[in-house]
């Protein structure tokens, strides 16, 4: 979600070059015309990977698939309990470890260590690898045991739209809802600025019918919020007011860390999101600067969930993962007070 793009009050937009060529204005309300104005790449460049855009040929196919682009169409009815403020991410490196040495009775694991195989990379590029399929037994390991478990649907394009294009063949619901998570989030589609707002809205749209598939067979889901403008930031504000019972809300900050634009949109989207909803909101990944002015007013309803101590704690071994939990937690503390 790099980039930043604010339309102004006033409605004084300035289009780019290729903003008059895309069509997006055209499905208005799901997308508004002045989203249109911050397109950077022509939305008919046919050379993009998992990229969709209103120019695609196949565009009603991917209509069809999540019926439509109208958020509110999804309706989540089942809720969860209390979250603590750090949900330590389990690495599959530390899976046979004792959950005694991670002192969290809540903890989490990222779509990419459910899988027997990981998604590798080779020249640059992640690859799905042969037969990798869900590992239905990974909540067996001794790490888990006596913890609520998490699963953070998040991971590269190649991870996530293979398992959601795959996901009928699979049986993946099916899968997922028997493994005994206590939660399950929203998968992190991208939506990346410059790029046509047909395709972040089909995202948008994608990411909570996962959450509806899963929701429908009795698992608490919890919504991924992506909103790189105030368009988009006021649609998710109207589907969580329509939707009482999702408590809790995720932000995917992986990809920010080397992107302060995109991080900006990330505050904003988290500002606006406390003051204009009743949500908790879970932070995934970075943490630093999040707290900025917000932590005396809503700091119970931000939580935080990163794989980076107990990583550390793995590949650094200078200190225990209850030190580096403890050191990630006074961080969190730290910033709270800046």
């Amino acid at each position: 979600m790099p980039g930043s793009y604010k339309i102004p009050e006033d409605g004084a937009v300035q289009p780019t070059f290729y903003s008059g060529m895309c069509k997006s204005g055209d499905i208005s309300p799901h997308v508004h015309p002045d989203e249109a104005m911050a397109v950077l790449i022509p939305c008919a460049d046919r050379h993009r990977l998992n990229v969709v855009t209103c120019q695609d040929d196949a565009k009603e196919e991917d209509l069809a698939d999540v019926g439509g682009l109208d958020l509110m169409d999804v309706r989540l009815g089942v809720s969860g309990t209390a979250l603590p403020e750090f949900i330590p991410i389990i690495p599959r490196g530390m899976f046979r470890r004792q959950g005694c040495e991670i002192p969290s009775g809540t903890v989490g694991i990222v779509l990419n260590d459910i899988l027997t195989k990981k998604i590798s990379s080779k020249h640059g590029r992640y690859q799905w690898p042969k037969g990798s399929k869900v590992n239905r037994k990974v909540l067996e390991n001794s790490a888990f045991q006596g913890k609520r478990v998490i699963l953070f649907s998040t991971g590269p394009d190649v991870l996530i739209e293979t398992l959601w294009w795959d996901r009928r063949g699979a049986g993946l619901f099916n899968t997922i809802a028997t493994m005994g998570f206590a939660a399950v989030t929203g998968m992190n589609f991208s939506v990346i600025s410059g790029e046509c707002p047909f395709g972040h809205a089909l995202n948008l749209k994608k990411s909570l019918c996962y959450c509806k598939e899963l929701d429908e067979l009795g698992v608490w889901t919890i919504p991924h919020i992506y909103a790189i403008n105030d368009r988009q930031r006021e649609r998710w504000k109207k589907w969580l007011l329509a939707n009482p019972l999702v408590g809790v809300v995720t932000i995917n900050t992986q990809l920010q860390r080397k992107q302060s634009h995109g991080m900006n949109e990330v505050f904003r989207t988290v500002r606006f999101l406390l003051k204009n909803t009743s949500v908790d909101i879970i932070i995934h990944g970075r943490a630093k600067g999040v707290l900025d002015g917000l932590h005396r007013k809503f700091g119970k309803r931000l939580h935080f969930a990163a794989s980076g101590p107990l990583k550390n704690a793995l590949i650094r071994k200078d200190k225990t993962p209850a030190e580096y939990i403890e050191a990630f937690r006074c961080q969190i503390k730290a910033s709270s007070r800046s």
